[in-house]
């Protein structure tokens, strides 16, 4: 694999951060990792000291690795933002909060996963920003708002999916897929060749890779879910599963 050179000091980073939780006895972390990064460290890291990914509950899509040999909290918090005036708050988007961080000034790799559920919208960031964005951040698109640091929200600890069953040929990646998602079998390859599709933070590019209980597919633009497997087979041979897919 040809690794570009943003990659290759992305590598570079990691093993310079292994090293040092190695000699200096200390826990290190990185930023926060998007994907493509936590699959390249995931594949390619040799280090001393081995990472733990983070992301501030368990489904997280952008993480935080931990080289550690000792036990350590990591250094993130989780902040809330909620609109000032409620009756005149705008519908917000992903991208209206994002952008609003983002043009404070603040590197994209400070902020963690951005949930939002109805006005109200919770993230997770590094503890270094915490401070500036409770003071800094006043308005979101042509919203007010408040930021204010919060626990983890409780229904990030016990996250809600829509339970699929159905029966597949067999537990190859592109047929799972399709049953997740009510995609034709061609549709489902063309997202996991294009690099779409990542197994527990890993990117996969094989339509044939089968898959184990209890793994974590992300699709791009789509969502997530968790694969189980119950070794039934139907009266036609067929294997029998299910996918608990993140809402």
């Amino acid at each position: 694999d040809l690794m570009t050179k943003e990659e290759q000091m992305l590598l570079k980073h990691f093993e310079d951060l292994s090293e040092r939780a190695y000699f200096q006895n200390r826990p290190c972390f990185s930023d926060f990792l998007d994907m493509n990064s936590q699959s390249l460290l995931l594949n390619y890291f040799h280090g001393p000291v081995s990472p733990v990914l983070y992301g501030g509950y368990t489904l997280a899509e952008r993480k935080v690795a931990m080289f550690s040999e000792i036990d350590a909290d990591y250094p993130v918090c989780w902040l809330e933002i909620t609109p000032l005036y409620p009756k005149y708050a705008e519908n917000l988007g992903h991208r209206d909060y994002l952008g609003s961080i983002l043009g404070l000034g603040l590197e994209r790799n400070c902020i963690g996963d951005i949930l939002i559920d109805g006005p109200t919208a919770r993230f997770i960031c590094l503890d270094r920003v915490k401070d500036f964005l409770i003071q800094e951040l006043r308005q979101v698109r042509h919203t007010s708002v408040t930021v204010s640091a919060i626990d983890l929200p409780e229904a990030l600890t016990e996250p809600k999916f829509e339970v699929i069953r159905g029966s597949v040929s067999s537990v190859r990646l592109d047929a799972v897929i399709s049953l997740a998602y009510r995609l034709s079998r061609s549709q489902s390859c063309s997202l996991i060749e294009n690099g779409q599709v990542y197994i527990n933070s890993r990117l996969n590019t094989s339509n044939g890779a089968n898959l184990k209980d209890g793994d974590i597919i992300s699709v791009r633009h789509k969502g997530k879910f968790i694969f189980s497997d119950s070794q039934n087979k139907s009266k036609k041979n067929k294997c029998v599963i299910e996918v608990h897919k993140y809402v």
